[in-house]
């Protein structure tokens, strides 16, 4: 009985993202889906209207159900190529760019539809509002309703309206209109249907359906100092008489900032992806851990606000190297050095550390979405 047109052909310049806005992911899955699972969940049928460019991206996503078609130069003939697909009686026209909708929200455009021949959700204009104009006309608010989708139709009218009207129309309202006189369906709702246009307002949609713009990890790690071994902390070489015991090269400072990280994106720890039974991991350079541990950030499309560390160390004196370490942690996160702290400690004498039998490190880092 029911068809959506999901209008999906913008180019989504307002974000500064140098793609289609609808393609960002959100939990895991693009914009756009969110209106697509919305309507396929009630049994509709559903025509996405794409840039061409989008469809190999969006084909790995969309259900085998979904029809599509490619925009036009406007969102005026993206909906007519959209609309020549639709088979059903009534036809619903929404904006990709309100992936809030929801079943109540359809819900109350099929009741309109039940009364009206067209009608479109709408929001009640509560600011106060002037015309302007050679004196500043006040409106009368409780006359003003600002306009959302889902816009529905009788398929075949909306169909002759697109055929035959001539104009400029900002949505299909107002199209419709054009054509004929038939009283429209005003359905005021209270919900949040907002769309998104800039990038604060994907930041806002993520932090609404739980997708963490912030994580946070820590870990800790300690070696046992022993003889003819190299010492190497945070990427870099120490001169000292003993070195870190360990299955790698034992960089307990490294191993803290991968760990952190990983754990920070949920992903375990260092064992799960270099355990110490693997002979390939002997004596492994630890710079390569750190340098996957950021791989598998950005590929998540995290990066790093900041990351605190501390060496403990009775001996060597970690003071002269604070420098060089930050350097080198910087350069294999490739960030900036003020992002970093390094900080040095003792055990004041006290356990192994204290002992000088060992040297441990922690590190927190913080982690926001891209």
């Amino acid at each position: 009985m029911y068809s959506c047109v999901i209008v999906a052909a913008g180019s989504g310049t307002r974000v500064n993202l140098g793609y289609n806005k609808l393609r960002y992911l959100v939990k895991g899955k693009p914009i756009l889906l969110y209106s697509v699972e919305a309507f396929l969940k009630r049994d509709y049928e559903v025509i996405v209207v794409i840039n061409k460019e989008d469809e190999s991206f969006f084909n790995d996503y969309l259900d085998k159900s979904v029809k599509i078609t490619y925009g036009g130069k406007d969102r005026s003939e993206s909906v007519a190529r959209g609309l020549k697909m639709v088979t059903r009686k009534f036809v619903l026209i929404h904006d990709a760019a309100r992936p809030r909708i929801t079943e109540k929200l359809i819900d109350k455009v099929e009741n309109g539809l039940a009364m009206y021949s067209a009608c479109f959700l709408a929001k009640r204009i509560t600011d106060t509002v002037y015309q302007k104009s050679e004196h500043l006309k006040l409106l009368d608010r409780k006359l003003l309703y600002q306009a959302e989708t889902p816009q529905a139709f009788l398929t075949k009218e909306i169909k002759s309206a697109y055929r035959e009207g001539i104009g400029q129309f900002t949505d299909d309202i107002s199209l419709y209109k054009s054509l004929y006189n038939n009283e429209i369906g005003i359905l005021v709702h209270e919900d949040n249907n907002d769309k998104i246009t800039y990038q604060e307002d994907i930041d806002l949609f993520e932090r609404e359906i739980g997708d963490n713009t912030m994580r946070i990890g820590q870990s800790y790690d300690i070696h046992q100092l022993v003889e003819d071994r190299k010492l190497i902390i945070g990427g870099v070489e120490i001169p000292y008489e003993k070195g870190l015991l360990g299955h790698s090269d034992a960089d307990v400072l490294l191993h803290a900032v991968a760990e952190s990280i990983l754990g920070a994106l949920g992903l375990g720890d260092l064992g799960t992806f270099y355990p110490d039974t693997d002979p390939k991991n002997k004596d492994l350079d630890s710079k390569v851990i750190v340098k996957k541990a950021a791989l598998l950030m950005k590929e998540a499309g995290y990066r790093i606000a900041n990351i605190d560390t501390c060496v403990f160390a009775e001996k060597p004196k970690m003071a002269p190297f604070i420098g060089s370490i930050k350097e080198s942690i910087g350069t294999l996160l490739e960030i900036e050095l003020d992002l970093i702290n390094v900080k040095a400690a003792t055990n004041e004498k006290l356990d192994s550390i204290g002992a000088g039998k060992a040297i441990a490190a922690s590190s927190i880092v913080l982690l926001i979405k891209e």
